[in-house]
């Protein structure tokens, strides 16, 4: 029984997840406990439980004057920021896993990696983005470093909410093709590096990799209106993404 309010958390914790990364829960929005208790059928205690372990992962904030939480913006400047250490970490992380993958992790990077095309094939924004992130996590994994892989993960897990409002919403499939014919290629090539164990290689093609992400999230924020699109932050901020 020791374990069961445990599992009540985890589970309460997946669900916000979830609906903060398909912006169920949109940025800047007020983030109501007790709806989401009763949603659930579980006690407030558990989901206040899940709320701040997801503050701590920098998805919610919490306002400790009304003791309310709310759900992270995403601004232009923070937008920014994240892909500044983006380009850090996959860069650096590539490196590692090019010298210290092993036979497991490069093939379950391969399985990754035909998730993702599964879910392009499907047309399934939120499939695309998950899958994308947790390829992007078993490469933060194989880097056998710890603090890198606790870095990554958190700059996934905001990237993932960022693929999932430029992947899907209002934008045509259509015009999506062409980017992700390139990112399929830029994965299969990166593993291939990996498997020849080239650094340099693999470094290189992490780089073009978080450039193309960032291109297509500027394509995003040019086709769409500031009222079309509410990131719940400044998206009218002087920060530049290049």
């Amino acid at each position: 029984m020791a374990g069961r309010p445990r599992s009540i958390m985890e589970t309460a914790y997946a669900d916000i997840k979830h609906r903060i990364m398909v912006l169920e829960l949109e940025p800047g929005m007020p983030i109501d406990d007790i709806s989401i208790s009763k949603e659930l059928g579980v006690s407030r205690t558990p989901v206040r439980e899940a709320l701040f372990r997801l503050s701590t992962e920098g998805l919610i904030l919490s306002d400790s004057g009304k003791s309310g939480f709310f759900v992270r913006p995403m601004d232009l400047v923070s937008v920014s920021n994240l892909f500044e250490a983006h380009m850090v970490t996959a860069r650096a992380i590539a490196r590692l896993v090019a010298v210290r993958a092993t036979r497991e992790n490069l093939d379950e990077m391969k399985t990754a990696e035909q998730a993702v095309v599964r879910a392009i094939w499907d047309e399934d924004p939120a499939a695309v983005a998950s899958t994308n992130a947790h390829l992007h996590r078993l490469e933060a994994t194989a880097s056998k470093n710890s603090f890198l892989e606790s870095l990554a993960l958190s700059i996934h897990d905001h990237g993932q909410r960022i693929g999932f409002l430029a992947f899907g919403g209002r934008t045509s499939w259509d015009l999506l093709r062409d980017h992700f014919s390139k990112v399929q290629g830029d994965h299969h090539e990166l593993i291939a590096a990996y498997e020849a164990r080239d650094p340099d290689l693999a470094e290189e093609i992490a780089g073009r990799h978080v450039l193309l992400f960032r291109d297509r999230i500027m394509a995003f924020m040019k086709m769409e209106t500031v009222n079309d699109v509410n990131l719940g932050g400044d998206i009218l901020s002087s920060a530049r993404l290049d």
